[in-house]
């Protein structure tokens, strides 16, 4: 079996991603190096806790789990048995969401992120997107060699097609692939006001030197003109 693998972010020293596959699509996991006490870590992957680079740390850190939106919770009972010091956010959509699918006692941990943030590096901030039916939380990082987001389902960036038949036939129907992408999922399904959405996307690039893009499924986008290209695709697609 391949081992799923930890990469580091070209520019970004506190930042990791690891890939792994949950059916048939490639999903992200994102580590954010805090301090030598935390750990911050969005949409945790079981299938990475074999090569997980601090693991060997388990039981002297604290390590922050950030489920960003209401279906991204499948790895987390499994990070949380590795790593005893662990503390649990979501948006309070989310935590919603969550009620129904994990056990009470978890559920009432989860810290509610438009009131708690996580411990984060200087330069990171929380959002939370309007208009999304599944509770999307981003992390966006701020610098003058540009800016950064990690985002969950809102955005895909699958480099090419799937060799899976089934996930490959998805991708087609959905819009999903290749390239950087809005599947008609989001837009029709998890999107509940997308004009609202819509417009809050297109603020936030007015304001941002948006260079790299971390999206919960496909590859790490990091391009100069990546701005403009996601300004494109929000005003065509939505």
């Amino acid at each position: 079996m391949k081992k799923r693998i930890w990469h580091d972010v070209p520019n970004h020293p506190e930042l990791k991603v690891g890939q792994y596959v949950v059916p048939n699509f490639v999903s992200n996991s994102v580590m954010i190096h805090v301090d030598d006490q935390n750990t911050v870590v969005v949409s945790p992957g079981k299938a990475l806790l074999e090569n997980c680079p601090i693991k060997e740390q388990a039981d002297d850190i604290v390590l922050h789990i950030i489920m960003p939106n209401g279906y991204h919770f499948m790895g987390v009972e499994e990070w949380q048995k590795v790593f005893p010091n662990h503390k649990l956010y979501a948006s309070r959509d989310a935590i919603q969401m969550l009620s129904d699918k994990m056990p009470s006692e978890t559920v009432n941990s989860i810290h509610t992120l438009e009131e708690t943030s996580p411990p984060l590096p200087n330069q990171y901030s929380v959002l939370i997107p309007p208009g999304h039916r599944g509770g999307d939380a981003w992390l966006v990082k701020q610098s003058e060699q540009g800016d950064t987001w990690i985002t969950c389902d809102s955005f895909l960036n699958y480099d090419r097609m799937s060799n899976q038949p089934i996930a490959r036939f998805l991708q087609k129907l959905l819009s999903a692939a290749p390239g950087l992408k809005i599947s008609k999922v989001i837009k029709y399904f998890i999107l509940k006001d997308r004009r609202t959405f819509k417009q809050w996307v297109l603020d936030q690039l007015n304001s941002s030197n948006l260079t790299t893009l971390i999206p919960s499924h496909g590859e790490v986008n990091q391009s100069p003109s990546l701005a403009s290209e996601l300004r494109s695709l929000v005003e065509k697609q939505l």
